[in-house]
């Protein structure tokens, strides 16, 4: 193998972020810090009951919790104009923003916030009503205002000096590879052959010149009035640009999508990296079947989106092209949990309970940061033109620097697919994104067109049978019935000429499902004591407490 020249930089400088700006919020809301000032004040808390009435009795988790129930926009507009302080609570955007999630409907245009969308209040005729002095202390009003105007391009503007002139220096040189500590690696050229043998298992950021020159203007121009889809919402393009120039989102919507119109045209005019060209999952859409979980993306968002803490779906690896827009990524292999995020052990419930300024205003980069200096944890800075690799099972996040643009896909590289095979067999109730209908038809196409082992013949003729509705919906959303994607899988690569790739990979599961047994938390050990005790309990043994009688 050709030597590969490394520059090793050794350890990256320290970088955290404390201090936030405080804003002042438009209609004078101030931190929950200010109401000890407030209760001090007779005047304060009499003109609170005055506007308030028996509002002023409820916590403000409350009071947000029952204007989330108003359904019609116009009996929550009302209700902000019985008082400066109820307008407070109902200037709210996220309870704008849900009300539209909970019933959407097409919109024509954005007005600069959901608030003056949802009532088509154009900006000349808002009239802004201030609160009054310490009259509303609130971090539950307060704390997504102040999130929503974070700039990450100042917060972080040490990290980005730092990795601008890394990537500067390691331009200008000879070296192949760029390891800096608790950084994620740059690799000047990533061929499948280095990408196979060292790089299939770690994050890395290599540079193409390939990438199509798209911004956000280039493609409304090109297809203002095509639908695409933002999380809850699905807008024409030119509505959600013009949602991308102002916004008063604490986490701004971020268009993702893979089967809009003109998606199914822009991935005919891209190639992928190099790297990546060994994708074991086109076997799903090769030879008369069609049953690929959707794995092509672009991905739009404003300065201040992203996602937060995610491992992608189906043990896939992931690679990701940054066309314009610089973003921030973490990354941490798939036995640390991040920081801010909860989860049980077989991963079935991952929660990440706030967004991303709040997982930065609450300290949680600075734990990530503390990880990096343990090894536990990369971080790293995607500029424009460059493509970061995710590999399978790896959680990470990303937070745009500035609007960006980028295209990313999933895929599975043989190195990778053993433990593709682990997870379609021992995760079966996390595989997403197959359909019904699809594989459906795509068993039976292979039932028709190849001689199959009895074995997995009848497996496949017992899933023909089942009762289950011959629809499209997710494998993930159905629950009377297991479609048999390990198998077609299986069937697929040997029917594409991967027997031996596939019998390898066989090996190093039962080597990864040996592993994973050792790993399980031994039996409890039964207590004959304890077991006796249990027994009295069933037949009306109370530990010494008297029924309700005796009391």
């Amino acid at each position: 193998m050709t030597q590969v020249k490394r520059r090793k930089v050794g350890k990256a400088s320290a970088v955290t972020t404390s201090r936030f700006t405080m804003y002042s919020h438009p209609l004078g809301v101030r931190p929950l810090g200010n109401s000890l000032a407030a209760s001090l004040d007779p005047s304060i808390q009499k003109k609170r009951i005055e506007l308030m009435g028996l509002w002023h009795l409820l916590p403000d988790e409350i009071i947000m919790n029952i204007l989330g129930m108003v359904e019609d926009p116009l009996d929550l507009m009302r209700l902000g104009h019985a008082s400066r302080i109820l307008y407070a609570y109902t200037y709210t955007e996220e309870l704008w923003r849900n009300m539209y999630s909970r019933n959407p409907w097409e919109l024509q245009e954005w007005k600069g916030s959901w608030r003056k969308t949802i009532l088509g209040i154009d900006a000349e005729e808002e009239v802004t009503i201030l609160c009054g002095q310490n009259l509303v202390c609130s971090d539950v009003l307060y704390r997504p205002f102040q999130c929503s105007q974070v700039s990450y391009a100042e917060i972080f503007q040490s990290l980005i000096a730092e990795q601008t002139q890394d990537r500067e220096l390691f331009r200008l040189t000879d070296e192949h590879v760029s390891i800096q500590k608790g950084r994620i690696t740059r690799v000047k050229d990533m061929s499948p052959t280095l990408f196979a043998a060292e790089f299939h298992d770690t994050p890395f950021i290599c540079p193409s010149f390939d990438w199509p020159n798209w911004d956000l203007d280039y493609l409304k121009n090109r297809f203002p009035d095509v639908k695409f889809r933002q999380e809850s919402a699905k807008w024409p393009l030119a509505v959600y640009a013009q949602y991308c120039r102002k916004n008063a989102d604490e986490s701004p919507l971020y268009l993702f999508d893979c089967s809009s119109e003109a998606m199914k045209v822009l991935r005919k005019e891209y190639a992928v990296p190099r790297f990546s060209q060994d994708d074991l999952f086109e076997v799903f859409n090769k030879q008369g079947i069609e049953c690929r979980p959707d794995y092509a993306w672009i991905i739009i968002g404003p300065a201040g989106s992203g996602s937060t803490f995610h491992k992608d779906p189906n043990h896939t690896s992931a690679w990701n092209a940054a066309l314009t827009g610089r973003k921030l990524w973490h990354m941490l292999p798939h036995d640390v949990v991040p920081p801010g995020v909860s989860t049980d052990r077989e991963e079935n419930e991952v929660t990440s309970p706030i967004g991303l300024a709040e997982w930065v205003v609450g300290g949680f980069f600075n734990d990530c940061v503390k990880l990096c200096e343990k090894g536990l944890c990369q971080i790293g800075i995607t500029f424009p033109g460059e493509c970061m690799y995710v590999p399978a099972g790896w959680w990470h996040s990303v937070i745009n620097l500035d609007d960006s643009v980028a295209l990313t896909q999933n895929f599975v590289p043989t190195p990778k697919l053993a433990h593709a095979l682990n997870f379609l067999k021992n995760k079966p109730q996390q595989v997403s994104g197959f359909h019904g209908a699809d594989v459906r038809k795509s068993v039976r196409h292979l039932l028709d067109t190849r001689e199959i082992a009895e074995n997995k013949r009848r497996t496949f003729e017992n899933f023909l049978e089942s009762k289950t509705s011959d629809n499209n919906e997710d494998c993930g959303v159905l629950t009377d019935f297991s479609l048999p994607v390990l198998e077609l899988f299986e069937e697929l690569l040997i029917a594409n000429g991967l027997e031996a790739a596939l019998t390898k990979a066989q090996l190093e599961l039962a080597v990864l499902e040996k592993e994973s047994r050792k790993n399980e938390p031994k039996e409890v050990k039964r207590n004959e004591v304890w077991d006796s005790l249990v027994e009295g309990a069933s037949t009306g043994f109370s530990f010494g407490f008297g029924d309700e009688e005796e009391d």
